[in-house]
């Protein structure tokens, strides 16, 4: 079989390209497709004739073998992604929840200390302001 490159021109006739394995039919004379590093053999028309029911029976027989491979696939993937997701939810109920910086957002209410008397410790600071300002109020 003779080659051929893209842009080249060709007589009539079917012609493959051998880097993305499709297959261009000419009706007329005229030029093949593609850039001059794509390489095309021309098919013999006896060749077409006797592959024809060859690829015909193969595309019959695994079209529904296609259909069941894609129908596994997608629910092994899904599974997959299942099993997954649900590894990653039991592990985190294994691990603590401690979140030291979403502390302050909790409205829990502090626990009242059992002797009211020893809630707040005298404040010596607090107290000595509180006395300068009683005393600038009075003047």
């Amino acid at each position: 079989m003779k080659t051929y490159t893209g842009r080249q021109t060709v007589d009539a006739g079917i012609y493959f390209n051998t880097k993305h394995f499709t297959v261009e039919s000419l009706d007329t004379a005229g030029t093949l497709q593609g850039t001059e590093l794509e390489t095309y053999r021309r098919i013999p028309m006896i060749l077409m004739l006797a592959a024809a029911p060859i690829l015909g029976l193969a595309y019959v027989m695994f079209l529904p073998l296609i259909g069941f491979v894609m129908v596994l696939h997608l629910l092994g993937t899904k599974a997959y992604a299942l099993a997954g997701e649900a590894a990653t939810e039991g592990v985190r109920v294994l691990r603590p929840s401690w979140a030291p910086a979403l502390a302050f957002l909790t409205r829990s209410k502090p626990a009242a200390p059992a002797d009211p008397a020893a809630e707040k410790p005298e404040d010596a600071w607090k107290a000595n302001v509180e006395k300068k300002l009683d005393d600038t109020e009075t003047r």
